[in-house]
C-alpha cells in the first residue's frame, strides 16, 4: 500500500498530476486517484488544475489557430501576388500597339487601295466609303513591297478574270 502523505505532499506541494504520482510510488492512477479523494481539498485542487489546463489549452489552441491563419495568409497572399503579376504581364502584352507591316497592310486592303507613281505611295481609295481610322491614308513603299504589291494586284485580277470567264462558259 501507500502513504497518504506523500501522495499528498507530491499532489498538493510537489503540483504534480495522477499519472506522475502512480509512476513515481509504483501503483495504478485509480489508487493515487481514490487516496486523494479522501482529502477534503481535493475536489477544490481538481478544480483549479481544470481551469488552468483549459486556459493553457486555449492558449495553444489559440497560437495553433493564429500560426496556421498567417500561414494561410502568406499563401493567399502569393497566389495574389503571382496573379497580379499575371494580370501586370497580360496588360503589358496588351497594350503594345501591335502594327502591320507595309506587306501585310498592302495585301490585307488591296482593293482600297491604289498606286501613285508620282509619289512612289499607295493611297487610299475614298470611293470605298470612309477610311477606318487604324488604316493609313497612305503609305510610302520600298520597291520591294511595290513589285509585290503590282505581283498580288495582278494575281487578283487574274483571278477575278478566271472565274468571270468560267460563269460564262458554263452558263452557256
Amino acid at each position: 500500500m501507500c502513504d497518504k502523505d506523500k501522495v499528498y505532499a507530491l499532489y498538493f506541494l510537489e503540483k504534480m498530476t495522477c499519472t506522475e504520482i502512480a509512476r513515481e510510488i509504483g501503483v495504478t492512477k485509480q489508487a493515487v486517484s481514490k487516496i486523494l479523494k479522501q482529502f477534503p481539498e481535493y475536489a477544490e485542487e481538481k478544480e483549479r488544475k481544470k481551469k488552468e489546463n483549459k486556459v493553457r489549452h486555449n492558449k495553444e489552441t489559440g497560437e495553433y489557430v493564429k500560426q496556421k491563419r498567417m500561414k494561410e495568409r502568406e499563401e493567399e497572399e502569393g497566389l495574389i501576388a503571382g496573379m497580379m503579376e499575371l494580370q501586370r504581364q497580360n496588360a503589358m502584352s496588351m497594350s503594345k500597339k501591335s502594327t502591320l507591316s507595309d506587306d501585310a497592310l498592302v495585301r490585307s486592303c488591296i482593293n482600297h487601295y491604289k498606286y501613285e507613281p508620282k509619289n512612289e505611295r499607295i493611297v487610299f481609295v475614298e470611293d470605298f466609303g470612309r477610311k477606318p481610322a487604324d488604316l493609313p491614308k497612305s503609305v510610302s513603299v520600298h520597291k520591294t513591297v511595290l513589285n509585290e504589291f503590282r505581283l498580288y494586284s495582278q494575281k487578283i485580277e487574274n483571278e477575278k478574270w478566271m472565274s468571270e470567264t468560267e460563269e460564262k462558259a458554263l452558263s452557256k
